[in-house]
């Protein structure tokens, strides 16, 4: 009996090791199978085209993995797709560019992965991974915090909730106990299942109340519409025709009028803050471009439409005016590069309400740049049993 015991306790040792193959040629197809090895039971691979596709069935769910040399396409994707089983995990090594890390975090999104990681894996070549989820049928949420906005809360909140949408379409609105009669406002908001209400206790910040939008959020995709009324709200469908039609995971309204880069004009005493603010948008969106090594025109617009699932892997701080900053960084640290449209735009004053301070704001954003391309990784979680 002791020299059984002890047969199987080295047997045991050398399994977990080591795994042993045997291999044979079944026509075109290699089939490799493989004893119990820590979670793998069984591995199969075969080929598709140029990519080699490898199975790995685990106690719980499978595995699959693709090494691939020319260019991902929806087909394989789609194919592979329906041979899985909700939650089984994809990975794929890939020779690619890292400007075309958008397209294929695209073509996952839109054949049915979620939690994408995409990760460098040697020289020009990137590993991604995901898992497979239910299909979605497209729903946006519109994010609206909402704080001392008792002028324009009630003709903004009409126009956006009666307006056509060319998807289906729900309301979070966040209201952060305005000193006025915002919180009335929104609480003699009609009966509407597309509506639904959050209400702070404490104002922490506009970053803070889309954070906290979002988390009551049930859409698949994101839309940020501030409680003013300096965009057109009629202006959305132009943002959303990309997402219906599948060609992006990010966009954003760039603001433009008559004016180009003056887009501020104000009256009054207090003019010259125009010229600041124009003048300071200037400046950092030079000084993010040159960090992030992006081209991007108008990167700390309100108007951001996107994916939800480009979220994943980020714990975002939030804050106040920082998240416009925030997003569009985190993003494009993944890989994730927005498409940018024309907007209209037409700037309050300070008199009429504006929020943003004039140092507060700036330096804001200037410590949300250093903290998440310096300080922070690309992603703060990747959770191994989700992905």
């Amino acid at each position: 009996m002791t020299h059984i015991a002890n047969f199987e306790q080295f047997f045991s040792s050398f399994a977990i090791n080591a795994i042993f193959l045997i291999s044979s040629r079944i026509l075109s197809h290699q089939i490799i199978i493989a004893f119990p090895c820590h979670k793998v039971c069984i591995l199969t691979h075969w080929e598709v085209g140029n990519s080699l596709i490898k199975r790995s069935i685990m106690r719980t769910r499978a595995e699959y993995t693709i090494n691939y040399t020319d260019n991902l396409s929806l087909e394989i994707l789609t194919d592979l797709y329906n041979q899985m089983n909700e939650n089984d995990k994809l990975i794929i090594y890939t020779h690619i560019e890292k400007h075309n890390l958008s397209n294929v975090n695209l073509l996952l999104i839109n054949t049915g992965f979620a939690h994408i990681v995409s990760q460098p894996h040697g020289k020009g070549k990137y590993c991604f991974r995901c898992i497979k989820m239910p299909k979605r049928e497209k729903i946006l949420s519109v994010i609206v915090p909402l704080y001392n906005e008792e002028k324009t809360a009630p003709y903004l909140l009409d126009k956006l909730i009666n307006r056509n949408w060319l998807i289906p379409v729900e309301f979070i609105i966040v209201e952060s106990n305005s000193n006025d009669n915002t919180r009335k406002i929104v609480n003699n908001l009609p009966n509407d299942p597309r509506i639904i209400k959050v209400f702070e206790e404490t104002p922490s910040g506009k970053g803070n109340a889309v954070l906290n939008g979002i988390r009551h959020s049930n859409g698949t995709h994101i839309a940020i519409q501030d409680g003013d009324l300096e965009y057109d709200v009629e202006d959305y469908d132009k943002l959303l025709k990309p997402i219906v039609e599948d060609k992006s995971l990010f966009g954003l309204g760039y603001r433009s009028n008559s004016n180009g880069w003056h887009m501020r004009s104000f009256n009054g005493k207090k003019s010259w803050t125009a010229d600041y603010l124009n003048i300071g948008q200037v400046v950092l969106t030079g000084l993010l471009n040159l960090t992030l090594g992006t081209k991007l025109k108008d990167p700390f617009t309100m108007y951001k439409i996107f994916h939800k699932d480009c979220m994943y892997g980020v714990n975002f701080i939030g804050g106040n005016f920082g998240l416009d900053w925030e997003i569009v960084i985190r993003f494009v640290r993944k890989g994730i590069i927005p498409i940018e449209l024309p907007v209209s735009y037409n700037s309050r004053s300070y008199d009429e309400g504006k929020h943003i301070s004039l140092i507060g704001t700036p330096l804001e954003g200037l410590r949300m740049l250093l903290h998440c391309k310096l300080t922070s990784p690309v992603y703060d979680y990747t959770d191994e049993e989700d992905i």
